[in-house]
């Protein structure tokens, strides 16, 4: 059994007698080639124990098979593997048979680590802070920047992929524990093996890998955003990125004033209207405290141009009641007086332009010669649109609004009639 075992591991490693003889030097083992053949023709009958473990060592398979043991029938597919390997096709094989959705084989390999059930799952599939998130995003440290950029990050998208790291190790083909280092902060992934990782853990959207690969090599440190990174969802990251490089930012918007517009006020009235019937104060909180940051790095530091869109009906909304409206109305005709913010008022009634689908907001991103990119608000995640012929329909959609609404110059006298009009129906009412 020893001779043909060992005949058989050498053809299947391709290794010629004077291979295996040169490999049993390199451990301080002195055989002749000669012998090495009498062995496998099974004429040397009694080799030492430490020549068989020599052997066993040089063709990487264990000693007890090399000696005639047989395998459990489990095992038969990887007879004369290495432990190594064995485990690395058993890990391989059950990853094959649960996209096939077939049951488990039942080896002894740990299970992926399950998120635990949440009593908040039902809330968190449309709001996408959790209180843990928001509690952290509010503590006194929230603005530490982490030397782990993207460990915590990817831990948490492999646990959903509902992947062990020792089956995210066989993904990037690296040795045992290498995502432990990865997740745990002491090694740093090169852009391929995270572009790898990121793939298998469902993040396909390449400008979200790209953000990935900028945060893990450092560029990011100096965001404003950045210390969100690990909170919130990736889009949202992707999102403030763009628009804290936009050059110019058009949007159209037909439910809610535009963020980068809103009072404070009225901001934590549109909140608490996408929470109803829940108070959801944190989340509240936690959503005001990142759109006043945003506010305040494109309107006071970085003065960016806006050019803004908004249906009349949602002026005479008293989404907040009348106070938060008029408190609304007055920061609208404050701000149209600014040069670098243009908001013009596209009137209800027959003859106007209303496009499909509702608000949208184009980005123009620094560069010469590079597209425009198109985000659409949706319940759960907002949509990125950069195919060309997409954006294109979405430039013109809002060159037609512009066309439908009055004039921007007459701005702020449009807004004053609608405040004069909502304080008149206020007190009307109160009468």
């Amino acid at each position: 059994m020893f001779a043909a075992r060992l005949d058989e591991i050498m053809k299947r490693r391709g290794l010629t007698d004077r291979n295996v003889r040169d490999k049993l030097a390199e451990l301080d083992v002195k055989v002749s080639h000669v012998y090495v053949v009498q062995m496998r023709q099974g004429k040397a009958t009694n080799p030492t124990i430490g020549v068989v473990k020599a052997l066993a060592e040089v063709l990487n398979v264990r000693t007890s098979w090399l000696l005639g043991e047989s395998d459990p029938s489990s095992d038969a597919p990887f007879a004369g593997l290495s432990n190594a390997s064995r485990e690395a096709m058993r890990v391989m094989l059950e990853l094959a048979r649960r996209a096939d959705r077939l049951a488990p084989i039942g080896w002894d390999i740990p299970p992926p680590p399950q998120l635990g059930e949440r009593a908040d799952a039902k809330l968190s599939a449309v709001h996408p802070y959790l209180p843990e998130e928001v509690e952290r995003a509010l503590s006194p440290d929230a603005d530490h920047i982490p030397p782990n950029r993207v460990g915590a990050r990817l831990r948490e998208l492999r646990l959903k992929a509902e992947l062990s790291t020792a089956e995210a190790d066989l993904v990037v083909g690296t040795e045992a524990g290498w995502v432990d280092g990865v997740e745990a902060g002491s090694t740093t992934p090169s852009t391929r093996m995270l572009q790898q990782l990121l793939s298998r853990y469902g993040v396909m959207d390449p400008f979200q890998q790209q953000l990935f690969a900028a945060a893990a090599r450092g560029d990011l440190d100096d965001r404003w955003w950045f210390p969100y990174f690990q909170r919130l969802p990736m889009w949202l990251v992707v999102f403030m990125e763009m628009e804290d490089s936009s050059e110019l930012i058009r949007t159209f918007s037909s439910d809610s004033v535009p963020p980068l517009l809103q009072h404070p006020e009225y901001a934590v009235a549109v909140r608490q209207a996408a929470h109803h019937p829940e108070t959801a104060a944190d989340q509240v909180e936690f959503g005001v405290k990142i759109l006043r940051d945003r506010q305040r790095r494109l309107l006071e530091e970085r003065t960016t141009k806006i050019w803004a869109v908004i249906q009349e009906s949602v002026l005479l909304d008293d989404l907040g009641g009348t106070d938060v409206q008029v408190a609304q109305l007055d920061l609208l005709i404050e701000l149209a007086q600014r040069p670098e913010i243009t908001i013009q008022i596209n009137p209800g009634g027959p003859g106007r332009y209303r496009p499909r689908g509702g608000p949208f907001t184009l980005m123009r991103l620094p560069g010469d010669g590079r597209p425009d990119v198109v985000w659409l608000p949706h319940l759960v995640e907002d949509l990125l649109l950069s195919d060309m012929p997409l954006v294109k329909a979405y430039h013109m959609a809002h060159t037609r609004l512009s066309m439908s609404a009055g004039d921007p110059d007459r701005s702020g006298n449009g807004l004053a009639r609608i405040r004069e009009r909502v304080v008149r129906e206020a007190l009307t009412g109160r009468g």
